[in-house]
């Protein structure tokens, strides 16, 4: 009862099956209006067919250590802000889910003052509903060497946190960016899908070596105090991360964003807006001054 009357317990959904962010967990964790700044990268535009694939869970529940499950999803935040600045830079995207389910996003971390995050949601909503799948993108021999995917994006949320680890062709998705060398963008929890390329596969992970940025499990370890979480994890990705041999250099949230070869990471939210602007800049060297 005090924690409900502080704020800091998490709120129940309405269809009683899960739990989002206490009231307090929102205020700190989910901003109004996001950092998005509009940019024309100089006058440059990319009018060619390559494109981002964008891989998003399709689980909306996890099951945190207490038995409690948190309704969660992709972040808005960080699956749209980075997108936006692709888009306007000309690139085109796709979304993926592992299986072509639909994508789930995380209903409350939508930044309801920002009209222009908004109308790229409601604009591009039908390929969140009706994703491609990545099975079947295997299966088909999509992913090959010629390939137009230029690059591929993992956002944020705790739901990549959630399917996609344990995803046999995540871990596939995954070595072929690498092998191919793609661009691989994440953000905040997104890195999570990096750990699946251990399901079923012994050798060295592919970015062994490489160092990042992303959201630092001290945080998660604490955010069920203020109710942001309903209990806490059953496990943490910076710490499996590492056993894979990729070196997490923050230890805070400071919008902070980092480029080790051709994998490009960001922290946070607060990391959106640059991490967009540092990938549309990194994919015209790729295809543009060349």
């Amino acid at each position: 009862m005090i924690r409900k009357i502080l704020g800091i317990a998490p709120t129940k959904e309405k269809n009683g099956t899960g739990y989002i962010p206490s009231p307090v967990g929102r205020m700190l964790g989910v901003d109004k209006v996001s950092g998005f700044k509009s940019t024309d990268f100089g006058g440059k535009k990319y009018a060619g067919e390559k494109k981002v694939l964008v891989l998003c869970t399709e689980q909306r529940y996890f099951k945190m250590t207490n038995g409690k499950l948190f309704s969660t999803g992709n972040n808005v935040q960080e699956t749209m802000v980075p997108l936006m600045h692709l888009v306007n830079a000309g690139f085109k995207f796709e979304v993926v889910t592992p299986t072509g389910k639909p994508a789930i996003l995380e209903d409350w971390s939508i930044p309801q003052k920002d009209k222009a995050v908004l109308h790229f949601m409601r604009t591009n909503k039908p390929m969140f509903d009706k994703p491609k799948s990545l099975k079947k993108l295997f299966e088909n021999h999509e992913l090959i060497a010629d390939s137009n995917y230029i690059a591929v994006f993992l956002p944020g949320g705790h739901g990549s946190m959630v399917g996609l680890p344990a995803d046999e062709n995540v871990g596939k998705l995954i070595r072929w960016v690498e092998a191919t060398n793609r661009y691989l963008v994440t953000v905040c929890h997104g890195p999570a899908a990096m750990i699946a390329t251990a399901v079923n596969d012994d050798k060295p992970h592919p970015y062994n070596g490489y160092k990042m940025v992303a959201f630092p499990d001290k945080y998660d370890k604490q955010s069920p105090s203020m109710g942001y979480l309903p209990g806490q994890l059953p496990w943490f990705q910076c710490e499996a991360l590492e056993k894979e041999g990729i070196e997490i250099i923050n230890d805070k949230i400071t919008g902070a964003t980092h480029i080790d070869r051709k994998l490009i990471s960001g922290d946070s939210p607060k990391a959106c807006d640059e991490l967009g602007r540092i990938a549309v800049n990194a994919l015209f060297k790729e295809v543009l001054d060349k």
